[in-house]
């Protein structure tokens, strides 16, 4: 964890109150696993349905009762201290090989190292890039194996990028800062009237969030990094893109300073997946 961090308290996140209304503590699920249901339900909520939480934690965090068999270590102090940072880049392996094959596990490593230090070292030693902070780096096998095995968002180990979807991949990554679509700033659109949110909402739908670069095995293997931009709900956007491993960070930076992938299209919600050159990914 980076140093200088705050770690907010339980009851100081928003997700919190979120988990004190809706966890059940009668389910027979395993901890990890309710958690996860609750994410996506989090995530499914938008913008507008997460603010009724956020409001209520700006107005008072501190939790006076919390009910016995509520968690309050869901997120680790890592995952809670990612809550202060203003990044909303995500860095997402997918490609883990064969895992009934060894050998195509192995291959499937040397692979992403290879993609990993073309992309985020800029093929240097002890280098990072800043766009894409290593604290929104995922890419354990243990917590994302499951995801990249299931045929509804990767295929062959190639990620199906079907807009509209919310992959699994994702959730498992915000399973760690379920705060960063919103942030944690009380402004001015969390005390919109219902009119202004109503007509806000349309804008909110089509517009990028966040950008999510997704290290599948079309990635890994051909040195072409899919792209994507998903709205405040999660949702893969229209518009997607295939860039050069050499190139791919240089995307992360316009997203930084303002510009959403969808100014690469022709159209706004143009429904593409764009290569972003010809050849080899590697060039």
């Amino acid at each position: 964890m980076r140093e200088g961090l705050d770690i907010p308290e339980f009851g100081y996140l928003p997700f919190d109150h979120f988990i004190i209304a809706n966890w059940d503590t009668a389910s027979p699920l395993p901890q990890n696993e309710q958690k996860r249901i609750l994410v996506e339900k989090w995530i499914a909520l938008g913008k507008y349905g997460r603010n009724d939480y956020a409001l209520t934690t700006f107005a008072d965090p501190v939790i006076d009762v919390i009910p016995a068999g509520v968690p309050q270590d869901l997120l680790s102090e890592d995952d809670r201290a990612l809550s202060s940072m203003l990044s909303t880049t995500l860095w997402i392996r997918t490609w883990f090989g064969d895992p009934a094959d060894k050998k195509s596990q192995e291959a499937a490593d040397m692979a992403y190292a290879r993609l990993r230090k073309q992309v985020l070292q800029q093929g240097l030693e002890d280098y990072h890039v800043s766009c894409i902070p290593e604290e929104f780096i995922f890419d354990d096998r243990g917590e994302l194996t499951a995801d990249a095995q299931r045929d509804r968002d990767v295929i062959a180990g190639v990620a199906a990028d079907r807009p509209g979807s919310v992959p699994g991949y994702l959730v498992a990554a915000l399973m760690h800062c379920p705060e960063l679509f919103d942030g944690m700033s009380d402004d001015d659109w969390r005390h919109f009237t219902e009119e202004e949110r109503a007509e806000e909402l349309t804008e909110s739908d089509r517009a990028q969030n966040l950008l999510i670069f997704v290290a599948d095995r079309k990635a890994c293997e051909e040195g072409w990094v899919l792209v994507l931009a998903v709205n405040h709900r999660g949702e893969i956007l229209p518009f997607r893109v295939r860039e050069r491993a050499k190139e791919a960070a240089q995307i992360a930076v316009n997203w930084q300073e303002g510009q959403p992938l969808s100014e690469m299209a022709d159209e706004e919600d143009e429904d593409v997946e764009l290569y972003l050159g010809e050849g080899d990914g590697w060039d």
